[in-house]
């Protein structure tokens, strides 16, 4: 069966753009700006206070990982003192490697940190799926994953940057699932913690070109039409016809994108019987028909595997 959370990271695609090994002595005072990447932090020695989007100081001490899917600014200051009032300028010791504070003597604290790009044309409404910050501390697996994550990046193996969306792709789907707190709001985290609801999201995304009614999604999960309805908008956060539409529109755009399936074999895929129901739809949905779409996104390098009629692209 296929897995949404799983198929949702897939879909997100991170590719890692930038991280540093970071290490502070004494009294610092970091400020950064972004344009709305991923920000992840794993402090792998000492403690320190973080701020993302204004939310915090956030003490993080060993052994913590913190993952903010959308981050726009960024303060971070030393902890246990007061921290510096000008903001500081690393002392760059090698590639991806900085220091920050006092430059001579031991750091009392070592960190990994870095950025990613989502690079989907539905980044913006996938993210506002998730959780707006994950916090994960002191959970093992997260640190043998870190040290794969911190010795690849200073590698210069082949295969690099393969290796380290892999490993991307598995922090953020470690972080999706090892905190049970983390469904509190609306979206797709809360709507697989809701064991009815789940089943419905299993099947859209197992089967996304089912036509899919939702008095058939409300007799798989043992529920009332009228109860289904409700149920599943308020813990995903949209009605299911519209997740369902969600669903098979991201598929179709990212087909578009990376495989030469021709729009024919794409519509029948994601639950179109003609190509001209597709393009309208398409176009209602996007904005501009598929075949602008393509163009304008680019033509893929190599094509993908035709898929069967039941699986879904990711």
């Amino acid at each position: 069966m296929s897995d949404p959370l799983t198929d949702i990271v897939a879909l997100l695609n991170p590719k890692p753009s930038h991280s540093k090994l970071v290490e502070g002595s004494g009294q610092w005072h970091i400020v950064r700006e972004s344009g709305g990447e991923a920000f992840y932090c794993a402090v792998l020695e000492g403690e320190c206070l973080i701020t993302v989007n204004g939310k915090g100081p956030t003490l993080l001490v060993a052994g913590d990982f913190i993952l903010i899917p959308a981050a726009y600014t960024f303060e971070n200051t030393n902890a246990g003192g007061p921290g510096a009032t000008e903001i500081t300028t690393p002392t760059i010791l090698s590639e991806g490697h900085v220091r920050i504070g006092a430059t001579s003597g031991p750091a009392d604290l070592l960190m990994y940190v870095g950025h990613c790009e989502f690079d989907t044309p539905d980044k913006q409404l996938i993210v506002s799926l998730l959780p707006t910050e994950i916090l994960i501390k002191g959970q093992r697996r997260f640190a043998t994953l870190l040290e794969l994550l911190l010795d690849e990046s200073r590698a210069r193996r082949p295969g690099r940057d393969g290796v380290l969306m892999r490993l991307l792709q598995l922090l953020l789907v470690e972080s999706l699932r090892s905190n049970h707190d983390l469904p509190k709001t609306a979206g797709i985290l809360k709507g697989l913690q809701h064991e009815k609801i789940a089943v419905a999201l299993h099947l859209i995304h197992e089967k996304p070109g089912v036509e899919w009614q939702i008095a058939q999604l409300a007799r798989h999960a043992a529920m009332s039409r009228s109860a289904f309805f409700a149920a599943f908008s308020e813990t995903v956060g949209m009605p299911p016809g519209q997740y369902l539409l969600f669903w098979r529109m991201s598929l179709a755009k990212k087909a578009l994108v990376s495989s030469k399936e021709k729009i024919e074999q794409i519509a029948f895929h994601v639950g179109y019987q003609s190509a001209s129901a597709f393009n309208v739809a398409f176009t209602q949905y996007v904005g501009v028909p598929p075949g602008v779409f393509r163009r304008q996104s680019g033509s893929p390098q190599t094509p993908s595997p035709a898929l069967s009629k039941e699986q879904a692209f990711p």
